[in-house]
């Protein structure tokens, strides 16, 4: 295969992979939030944590000026641009790595982890999110390499612009500050760099202030105690989120995990120019994504999960000079095979049939353990049915019945039942 058609086979093989493991069915989650925005059509003023301003207005504008239905413009938005992060994630590993089987297996088991499939997989601003991400780390990794003009000033534009799409990228400002420490000598590209980021960044104090929102709404949402919560938390509580991020670890990366204290080795040896950013880039966005107080935190681990699939990839890299490890890249195919099997063990285990019965409206276990969601219970059907739960899900039921109101006045009920 010509080196160059790479990333674009590794597009086409993700993109089928995710199209085709995607929701039958409108899923559980804050997806139907996103979903009802787009079918109004009303595009959002507001750059807060929860309008995520970027990704929904892209969305809507696809689908009024584009006559793409809002379902399927959701489902792309989920689709394509995780295959685009995989890409993108391949050209980043080959910045450290020549070698492309290496390159292009720590791609497939990024592409294949449970939690980046499961996002592509549903209704989520995450995979749009990680496009943003990985061209950040991409030209801050080359901006240290060679710190020209257009590495420099990418890297502030692609940070900047990252803050309108979720505004968790914060978390990356201290990496973005070591780099230009780092590069201090290059005064005027560095101060082009941090001037674009700058104003990107600011402009969304100033359309909240046009739309009347306090500046402080940029960053607090107003309905949720979530940062106060983890600030409360105790010790034991901190020690259950570090348990809880290292299972996260395991489910996502499971075998490959051995690499990584070959792979810190490697790029403090090797590549120790690089390494304040990189451990910076991983300890922010890792930390944040450990302790905050949501009960879906698992997704904030992707944009830490980039610099996690770079060091086992070096730690791949490092332990090939003694070994021969190409035959490695066929294992990364059975990743699928390891939700399975997981799967049809948790439910066979006595502890698990009561958690199975109260989450059945979702699935069960395969919701919470298999990332595919083809075949999958519809939160619109669900709400249809109006079948009585333990769980409070009254806002997705309110959501839901919202939008099959809208969808009433050109579809019956039984094909939004279908939706």
């Amino acid at each position: 295969m010509n080196k160059k058609f790479i990333p674009f086979f590794l597009f086409l093989f993700f993109l089928s992979i995710y199209y085709l493991s995607s929701f039958s069915k409108v899923s559980f989650g804050d997806g139907m939030g996103f979903l009802l925005d787009v079918e109004k059509e009303l595009f959002t003023n507001q750059v807060t944590p929860l309008s995520h301003f970027l990704y929904l207005n892209t969305a809507i504008f696809l689908t009024k000026y584009c006559n793409v239905d809002s379902i399927m413009t959701m489902r792309l938005m989920s689709v394509v641009p995780a295959a685009l992060s995989i890409t993108l994630l391949y050209i980043f590993i080959k910045e450290f790595i020549s070698e492309n089987w290496m390159a292009i297996s720590c791609s497939i088991v990024l592409g294949l982890s449970f939690t980046f499939w499961r996002s592509a997989s549903t209704i989520e601003v995450y995979t749009f999110n990680a496009i943003w991400i990985i061209l950040f780390l991409i030209f801050s990794v080359k901006s240290l390499k060679k710190p020209s003009l257009k590495n420099l000033l990418l890297t502030g534009i692609f940070l900047g612009v990252s803050m309108w799409v979720h505004i968790q990228n914060i978390m990356l400002i201290p990496a973005y500050i070591v780099l230009i420490y780092q590069l201090r000598n290059s005064r005027k590209n560095i101060f082009i760099s941090a001037s674009s980021f700058t104003l990107i960044f600011s402009s969304m104090f100033l359309v909240n202030y046009l739309a009347d929102i306090h500046i402080k709404y940029t960053f607090l949402t107003g309905t949720g105690t979530w940062i106060e919560d983890t600030f409360k938390q105790g010790f034991s509580e901190l020690l259950k989120d570090l348990l809880k991020s290292f299972l996260f670890l395991v489910y996502n990366f499971n075998i490959f995990l051995i690499f990584i204290p070959l792979g810190i080795h490697e790029i403090f040896k090797n590549y120790r120019n690089l390494f304040p950013f990189i451990a910076i880039s991983f300890l922010f966005t890792f930390d944040f994504a450990t302790f905050y107080a949501v009960s879906d935190n698992y997704v904030f681990f992707i944009p830490s999960y980039f610099i996690v699939i770079l060091i086992i990839g070096l730690g791949i890299k490092s332990l090939n000079m003694k070994y021969n490890l190409k035959r490695l890249q066929f294992v990364t195919f059975l990743i699928p095979l390891f939700y399975i099997g997981s799967h049809r063990i948790a439910s066979s285990l006595e502890a698990t049939k009561a958690f199975q019965q109260e989450k059945a409206y979702k699935g069960g276990l395969g919701y919470y353990m298999l990332p595919w969601l083809h075949n999958n219970v519809g939160c619109i059907e669900f709400t249809l049915e109006n079948k009585p739960i333990i769980d409070n899900v009254e806002e997705l039921r309110k959501q839901s019945l919202e939008f099959v109101q809208i969808r009433e006045k050109h579809q019956n009920r039984q094909e939004i039942m279908k939706l």
